[in-house]
């Protein structure tokens, strides 16, 4: 096992042939999910096993000059020299992942193995073996909640530059902003509700994307103080709501960290009370993939929030690794048809297919159906025709600042018959 400057030693003479060719390296970072819990329950001999015979599937999946390091209990740096860019990256992390569609055998017994792969490519991503390894274990948080469990990092370097630090700064300084996108009822043809997003304008570098914020959130031991920030923003704006006299719930957005946080449904609770909002004012949106991270306790605490009042949707819907047969047991109020179906639909038939079979499945068990992604007026009309209960979309209205949203909503309810909703 090779750690630290041993581990960047080994690396800088392919990033240094990188920084003097044409071709990129590709580092990957790869990940055996649910490691501690199989020792647990096997043992630790068998999870050493099973560990490698990862590295050996993984090393045999790849090219004679790739190189497979284990660098943690289950975690491995993966070197790929002489690659075209991200998406040959991309491929080889495809590779690997086929490795882990067979069952292995560890001391007599039939084990799938799941990984999930992180990727970053010198020069683009960094140009040293420190910033390519932080860089491929950021794009690992991201992978580990993807449905096919791969991410590349973003460009250039942007996630490696901002500190938890910052970020807890933000938090307590007020640089947070959270923004609301409606959602449009296709049967009263009105907004019904909004979504609640958070913003971050950085002070120096401007606007920082939730797709780094957040992960970053989750990562540093932050998810909790984002969390309660989350909640009370989200809540002010619900106040807000009431007091011009709309009657729209707003959609506040948990991940499968903040669900796993102790006290989660307290906490919630206690927020509902201090600002003096009904529950049904609120619905507890969760992807799929938060939902199957541990989903006993997952169900328990949402069906707490549930039995408390607050409306439960299932967002993302479609894309996760679930399937229909958690639904029997999960306190889901709404789900939400993800936009990579929706902006398909009509222009694909297949596609167009399971957006009704969505959302008849939803009725037929009671659920209502929120469409994501509509982004012109042709899908939304179809969407009405295949009896889809909401929409949401830039078509319907693109997140604003809560003033700006509320502001906007008699200019939206007129302009429903004609152009853009928002």
């Amino acid at each position: 096992m090779i750690r630290g400057s041993s581990l960047f030693e080994m690396m800088q003479p392919h990033v240094a042939a990188s920084l003097g060719e044409t071709r990129a390296l590709g580092v990957l970072m790869m990940s055996v999910q649910g490691l501690r819990q199989f020792n647990i329950q096997h043992g630790y001999e068998s999870g050493e096993r099973l560990v490698a015979l990862v590295k050996s599937l993984a090393t045999e999946a790849l090219r004679p000059g790739d190189v497979v390091v284990q660098v943690g209990p289950g975690d491995f740096i993966v070197m790929l020299p002489g690659i075209r860019d991200g998406n040959h990256a991309l491929l080889a992390a495809s590779r690997l992942m086929r490795q882990f569609e067979q069952t292995l055998d560890v001391n007599g017994r039939p084990v799938l193995a799941s990984v999930a792969i992180g990727a970053a490519v010198c020069p683009e991503h960094g140009d040293t073996p420190d910033a390519l390894c932080r860089q491929a274990e950021s794009a690992l948080v991201e992978a580990r909640t993807s449905p096919d469990r791969m991410a590349i990092s973003p460009a250039p370097l942007l996630s490696g530059v901002i500190e938890p630090a910052e970020l807890r700064d933000a938090i307590v300084s007020g640089q947070l902003e959270m923004h609301l996108q409606p959602i449009w009822d296709l049967k009263a043809g009105r907004i019904c509700g909004a979504e609640s997003l958070a913003r971050w304008h950085h002070p120096v570098r401007g606007p920082i994307s939730p797709g780094i914020f957040v992960p970053m959130a989750e990562s540093s031991g932050l998810i909790s103080e984002f969390t309660r920030w989350s909640v009370n923003a989200s809540l002010q704006h619900a106040v807000e709501a009431r007091r011009r006299g709309l009657d729209i719930p707003i959609s506040i957005n948990l991940s499968a960290a903040a669900i796993a946080e102790r006290g989660m449904v307290e906490h919630l609770v206690g927020a509902l009370r201090l600002w003096g909002v009904p529950p049904e004012a609120v619905v507890i949106e969760v992807t799929e993939t938060a939902i199957i991270a541990d989903f006993e306790k997952g169900a328990d605490i949402l069906g707490r929030l549930h039995g408390q009042g607050m409306l439960i949707s299932i967002d993302d819907f479609g894309v996760g690794n679930a399937s229909f047969a958690y639904l029997r047991q999960f306190p889901a109020t709404e789900l939400k048809i993800d936009r990579s179906f929706v902006t398909a639909m009509l222009g694909n038939v297949r596609s167009m297919q399971l957006v009704k079979a969505m959302i008849d499945f939803a009725h037929h068990i009671g659920l209502r159906v929120v469409a994501e992604g509509v982004e012109d007026r042709s899908t939304l009309q179809r969407l009405a025709e295949l009896e889809c209960d909401h929409a949401q979309g830039y078509f319907i209205g693109f997140p604003k600042p809560a003033a700006a949203f509320f502001d906007a909503i008699p200019a939206q309810a007129e302009a429903a018959g004609s152009g853009r909703v928002g």
